[in-house]
């Protein structure tokens, strides 16, 4: 039998919290209670939680005095530091510091659509406040190489233990449900915005509008209204519908409906969305930012388009659209390539091990 180990994680807004983080957590929350032979207990430190700004700083304040009682009283083996933008950044690095002063060793997890620039525009407080917390960490995890050149290029000391775990999900419980029309499913999930290239993709819809065989569908917080009004514009809106935010059961039932998975960000670290796509077959067009081009290898599991270009963004569209054989071959290599990198089950051994290796040396 393993020893026991009791890993904290930082987590933004909690069980159910909107956003790729929360939803992580949740998945690993509910796999390792799945598999108590992991002998591993895991507790969610809410650091902003979901009740607006003004409550975010009493909240935040009650997690630093949860995890100081809690370690004081030795129910902290590690604390896992899940790190993104500007008011993640600058929490985190005070939960960092918290934990220093406490002794627990801390892994960083790094999320966070454009951290580099974040990082390297940062006034000089937050920026030291950020290094100490890489620094001081006993490893870091990115979901790509690219990001391990980003803080390697600022921190080269820290290349050692820096390790690379691209997000993952489980495997497709549920059959991809067919469509009843003949018509191709495309769709966005995510904030809609500039972005995420929401307004990009209204515009190459609207350079489709002329053909009958496709609908859409665009899910999603964000820049709602305007993602309307664009459609209208565009006299498209008989075809692309823009629900708004989607809970997680509706959420999956689109995904189950989609033919086609379009995400034209302008920058990003690895969208869950993406692998979530993965695992149920889908053809997926998207941009090469972040770690994107390290998980769509284009033309065999996806197509690439580059930032901002809607015509070809409108012809990647059109391509998988018209050409259902092209379609399938490029979601079936992406749902193999789920199987074998990005299934949930281990990613947890992965994850489990790196917790263990840190507690066993410190």
């Amino acid at each position: 039998m393993l020893p026991p180990l009791r890993v904290w994680i930082a987590t933004p807004l909690g069980k159910d919290g909107r956003g790729g983080i929360d939803r992580l957590n949740d998945s690993i929350v509910q796999s390792i209670a799945a598999q108590p032979e992991l002998n591993v207990g895991v507790t969610r430190l809410v650091t902003r939680g979901q009740k607006g700004l003004f409550a975010a700083q009493f909240i935040f304040a009650y997690s630093l005095v949860r995890l100081a009682i809690s370690a004081r009283l030795g129910r902290v083996d590690l604390l896992h530091i899940h790190l993104a933008l500007r008011g993640s950044s600058y929490r985190k690095s005070v939960v960092g510091a918290v934990a220093r002063f406490l002794g627990v060793p801390y892994i960083v997890h790094l999320h966070g659509f454009d951290f580099g620039d974040f990082w390297s525009n940062a006034n000089r407080f937050a920026a030291s406040g950020i290094d100490r917390l890489f620094l001081h960490s006993a490893r870091i995890i990115v979901m790509g190489q690219y990001w391990a050149d980003v803080i390697t290029e600022r921190l080269p000391g820290v290349a050692g233990k820096i390790d690379l775990l691209p997000n993952a999900t489980p495997a497709a419980s549920l059959p991809q449900i067919p469509g009843m029309d003949q018509r191709v499913r495309s769709t966005f999930l995510g904030e809609l915005g500039a972005r995420k290239g929401s307004f990009d993709l209204v515009r190459a819809f609207g350079r489709l509008a002329q053909r009958r065989d496709w609908t859409a569908t665009m899910a999603g917080d964000g820049e709602i209204d305007e993602t309307r009004k664009a459609v209208r514009r565009l006299h498209i809106a008989d075809r692309v519908n823009v629900p708004g935010w989607l809970d997680l059961s509706a959420r999956d039932e689109l995904l189950r409906a989609t033919d086609i998975l379009v995400l034209p960000s302008t920058a990003e670290n690895l969208p869950m969305v993406i692998v979530e796509a993965f695992a149920r077959g889908i053809a997926v067009i998207s941009t090469p930012v972040g770690a994107i081009p390290a998980v769509i290898d284009h033309e065999r599991n996806g197509l690439l388009v580059p930032v901002g270009d809607i015509e070809k963004l409108a012809e990647a569209l059109e391509r998988l659209i018209a050409d259902a054989p092209l379609r399938l071959r490029l979601g079936a290599a992406a749902q193999r390539d789920h199987a074998s990198r990005y299934e949930f089950g281990q990613y947890i051994k992965h994850l489990v091990a790196i917790w263990r290796s840190v507690v066993a040396v410190n």
